[in-house]
């Protein structure tokens, strides 16, 4: 039986028990030029989004229920990537 839905975005599956912990952050700026690369669907309590502003790379957290907003240090992009696709791994959190 094929489950359909609305989403076209990823969801964030379950941590797995030996995650990673991602420091997050009060969100440092409102920066005025940030691209936001991709991100996870927004149905769900917390959502992602990989940023890329002034040649860095950073994943901001948003909790639906209050708009709470964290981010990351800011990274490479490559060291950025790596981060978010443990996160869709559910291998960080």
């Amino acid at each position: 039986m094929e489950i359909v839905t609305d989403c076209v975005a990823p969801h964030v599956p379950s941590a797995l028990p030996d995650h990673m912990e991602i420091v997050w952050l009060d969100r440092l700026r409102a920066e005025d030029r940030v691209r936001v690369i991709t991100w996870t669907c927004d149905c769900q309590a917390v959502y992602y989004e990989l940023c890329h502003a002034a040649g860095r790379a950073y994943i901001r957290r948003t909790l639906r229920k209050d708009g709470t907003v964290h981010e990351t240090y800011r990274w490479l992009f490559r060291e950025a990537a790596q981060v978010w696709d443990a996160l869709l791994l559910g291998q960080a959190r």
